[in-house]
């Protein structure tokens, strides 16, 4: 579906106008920022995917699973291993490049100087963690994330994020980390959410993720 491709080019031109603001950073919000970062060192070895989507009067529900098989600069190259049913020749499923738009879209929020609010002693799955809100808009492109974290270690527990485009496109995604010696925490599992809002146009992906051992990424 050629129309999720309008979700890249906002992400592209929010990035290029997000403001510079000048503010005392929460040394949490540090500690954050350096755990997102030390994830980003790491890579899973196996990856599936659930994917559902609609449009065009179609329903397509399909299963991949992935397997590292080297790396190519320090990035990762995944061999799909397994995939039901198996796709038309020259397709490919949908949704995936607009989950990776979804994580980049995180990663433009995840810096110093980002409008950040601080929320203590908010429970999830049992226990307490600091809550860090993110929003910012540019146009008709609004995206926030929201993140639980340790209170003292500012390791992620879990994140949210979405965007928002004006009659173009609706996208949610909401990962869970789980405990990791080395890392402090790494994603064991995702959902993400696409719905396309242009007009006269009914296109859905659902997407359920998981990862599994995690594997550090050559220097």
């Amino acid at each position: 579906m050629k129309l999720f491709k309008l979700a890249a080019f906002a992400i592209a031109a929010l990035s290029l106008a997000l403001p510079l603001q000048a503010q005392t950073v929460d040394p949490l919000w540090t500690k954050t920022l350096a755990h997102s970062a030390l994830v980003k060192k790491w890579a899973p070895e196996e990856k599936t995917m659930r994917i559902d989507a609609s449009g065009d009067d179609k329903n397509e529900r399909v299963k991949v699973r992935a397997r590292l098989k080297g790396w190519d600069n320090g990035k990762p190259i995944y061999d799909t291993v397994q995939i039901e049913p198996k796709p038309e020749p020259g397709k490919s499923s949908k949704g995936q490049t607009e989950m990776n738009d979804a994580n980049n879209m995180t990663d433009e929020l995840m810096r110093m100087n980002a409008p950040v609010k601080r929320t203590d002693g908010q429970l999830l799955h049992g226990k307490s963690w600091t809550m860090f809100d993110v929003a910012e808009s540019k146009g008709p492109v609004n995206v926030s994330v929201r993140l639980w974290v340790d209170p003292v270690t500012g390791v992620a527990h879990h994140v949210e994020s979405k965007l928002r485009g004006t009659l173009m496109f609706d996208m949610f995604m909401a990962t869970s980390y789980m405990p990791h010696k080395l890392a402090g925490s790494l994603p064991e599992r995702s959902e993400f959410r696409l719905k396309v809002l242009v007009p006269f146009v009914d296109a859905k992906v659902n997407i359920l993720s998981s990862m599994d051992n995690w594997v550090p990424r050559p220097n």
